[in-house]
């Protein structure tokens, strides 16, 4: 069985092309369904569970933190075992996990099943941008990556309709019974699907975890990783805080939570197939610069209107925020095949840790505004606020080759 030694050395018919991708783009709708479809729930667990507001948030947070952790022996398990392996164990470890979110008795018992449901999700995310590298050529890697983000990002849009229907019909717990047994044939495409070769340059594991080195040791590949993850995960904190922020300070409440998310997904998959034509005319580096200044007028705009606005409007602060999904959508893909194209013999590593980082700072963002979500808006919109700021100065090591 022939190793693959270059990031385009998987050579495969179309069709065998398009099975993998469906497959991963099915593996990692189901992550985010895992979090999406249960968003609607939030507000009103504290009753149901008897738990604080803060701890109910902490089911975010901990999803987040297991994905960001296991992101990393995902990425070096990627780099010395077939995908197909890595992949397919995972989603077997995924199914109990969700399993045990559904029968979860109190707040702690649901926080530390997330954990583990977040850690055994993280493996498609991982895996992704390896296998855009080994299918499809340099030129066409960005497009690729960004139209795969715009087919993940129907599940923000869409899984919160259906979780709520599911949540008044059924309770929180179907949600997670619905996407436990949506897993298992996922699992089995995937094994069905997924490449079999190992790769031929690292031969253990330890190795291949002693070689995150490589990558910390390069700076444009730090700004390209963590500008990414900064900026994602200020994002990520507003939608978390949403669903309680709506009900606490809007005097809105699920529906309007769900039309927030069809405007905000739906202008990012516009962004997002589109960039293919902006990288042709402007590059991918001032692409990822136009974006990021985008995000960080999205973010300064709402804060302005709720710290100014005693009473805020819902449909005022979904529409001043939309640009932070336009920057990210402009930035998002092409910082991710920046960064991997520093290391394409290293690409589920590389993959990893901006993943991990990625994952690390949305659950330490949505952490640090758990706290103060009774106080008003604008804790949230801060967060998103210095995050933009702080991913845009982060750039600044991109201009550093090594």
């Amino acid at each position: 069985m022939r190793s693959l030694e270059s990031p385009s050395a998987f050579p495969v018919s179309n069709r065998r092309r398009l099975f993998i991708i469906t497959s991963i783009v099915a593996v990692n709708m189901l992550s985010l369904a895992a979090t999406d479809l249960y968003l609607p729930s939030i507000p009103e667990l504290p009753k149901i569970l008897g738990a604080s507001v803060e701890s109910i948030q902490f089911t975010l947070v901990a999803f987040s933190l297991g994905f960001a952790i296991a992101q990393i022996f995902i990425g070096a398990l990627g780099d010395v075992f077939s995908r197909r392996a890595v992949l397919s164990t995972s989603m077997l470890l995924f199914i109990p996990a969700t399993l045990a979110c559904a029968m979860a008795p109190s707040a702690e018992a649901l926080i530390a099943a997330r954990l583990v449901q977040g850690a055994s999700a993280a493996a498609g995310a991982a895996l992704t941008a390896p296998l855009i590298r080994d299918l499809f050529s340099e030129a066409r890697a960005v497009q690729a990556m960004s139209i795969i983000g715009g087919i993940d990002a129907v599940i923000p849009a869409f899984a919160p309709i259906l979780g709520a229907w599911i949540f008044a019909v059924y309770g929180w717990e179907m949600n997670f019974w619905l996407v436990a047994a949506l897993a298992l044939p996922a699992a089995l495409v995937a094994f069905i699907t997924m490449p079999t070769e190992r790769q031929a340059h690292h031969v253990d594991l330890v190795g291949a975890l002693t070689g995150y080195s490589m990558l910390f040791r390069n700076r444009a590949y730090l700004g390209y990783a963590l500008a990414h993850a900064t900026a994602i995960s200020g994002l990520l904190a507003l939608v978390f805080s949403l669903p309680v922020l709506l009900k606490l300070h809007m005097n809105a409440g699920p529906r309007e939570f769900i039309y927030t998310q069809i405007l905000w997904v739906g202008v990012f998959l516009v962004v997002t197939w589109l960039t293919g034509l902006v990288v042709k005319r402007i590059g991918a580096d001032p692409m990822i610069r136009l974006g990021s200044l985008i995000q960080i007028g999205g973010s300064l705009a709402p804060f302005a209107y709720v710290a100014l606005t005693p009473a805020p409007m819902w449909w005022v602060f979904a529409l001043l925020a939309a640009p932070v999904c336009i920057g990210f959508g402009l930035r998002g893909g092409a910082g991710f095949a920046q960064a991997m194209a520093l290391f394409p013999t290293h690409a589920a590593r590389a993959s990893a840790f901006i993943l991990f980082a990625s994952m690390l700072m949305a659950a330490a963002a949505t952490g640090a505004a758990a706290p103060f979500l009774d106080v008003g808006v604008w804790p949230a919109a801060l967060v998103a606020l210095i995050c933009g700021m702080t991913g845009h100065g982060l750039l600044r090591l991109t201009q550093a080759r090594g």
